[in-house]
């Protein structure tokens, strides 16, 4: 359809488009491909990329998730999809009012229903928080399960890729804002930096964050977010665009 436009059209600002256009579909189409051949075939960088960005309640106190039983199954969906010649992801502003996680950014998810799948209830969870309808096609991998001992959830991070930007339509009383962020982002070492956070119980923590668009994302989406960094950084020649 842009090709057509283009040929009727060829005007310098259609071909720049075009060319626009064609580079990110590419890069995207790379993108997917080679994410899932690194998530579906080779180790995950793990709980040690996790933990770099712990708070100092467990940076020293990593979880053997084999061992562990009786927990609250949970997904979330970390989404990338092309925008504007970036590979971009969705991240949720959760409200004051949320039971565990108030006023906190974090991926799209929550708590497993009955007998579903870890992918079943990424899928869910992302439709029911901002609107977006994927499916199991769409699913790229898994990334390493975390522990979450003060709510007692194993929180499974599933990965999706759509080939077009999605439309959104946030249910309000789960999300507050919807963040769109660029992925290459993640890998900038200025948005790093420590803060002092109140945990539910009361106590007060020191924690690293990443400084997204000026809200503090720290905790459990912080540290998925590390092993996605780690994984970037590990196979830098692999996804070479994204240093550029």
């Amino acid at each position: 359809m842009v090709w057509q436009v283009y040929k009727a059209k060829p005007t310098p600002r259609n071909y720049i488009y075009l060319c626009s256009y064609i580079n990110i579909s590419v890069h995207f189409t790379t993108f997917t491909q080679q994410l899932k051949e690194r998530l579906t075939n080779h180790p995950l960088p793990g709980q040690d990329a996790q933990y770099i960005m712990a708070g100092e309640n467990i940076k020293h106190k990593k979880i053997n998730l084999s061992a562990l039983s009786n927990y609250k199954k949970s997904a979330v969906c970390l989404l990338f999809y092309p925008k504007a010649g970036e590979v971009c992801f969705v991240l949720i502003k959760r409200p004051a009012t949320h039971q565990y996680h108030a006023g906190q950014i974090a991926l799209p998810g929550g708590s497993c229903d009955g007998d579903e799948t870890y992918e079943q209830t990424a899928i869910r969870e992302l439709f029911e928080e901002t609107g977006v309808v994927i499916s199991q096609e769409h699913i790229t991998g898994r990334l390493t399960p975390l522990y979450i001992p003060v709510s007692n959830f194993y929180i499974q991070p599933i990965v999706a890729c759509l080939d077009t930007p999605p439309v959104f339509n946030p249910h309000t009383h789960e999300v507050v804002e919807l963040i769109e962020y660029k992925l290459k982002d993640i890998l900038d070492e200025s948005i790093v930096a420590e803060t002092t956070v109140k945990l539910i119980e009361g106590v007060k923590i020191k924690a690293p964050y990443f400084n997204v668009q000026g809200n503090v994302l720290w905790g459990a989406t912080a540290m998925l977010l590390s092993e996605v960094k780690q994984l970037l950084l590990q196979n830098r020649a692999t996804f070479a665009f994204l240093f550029h």
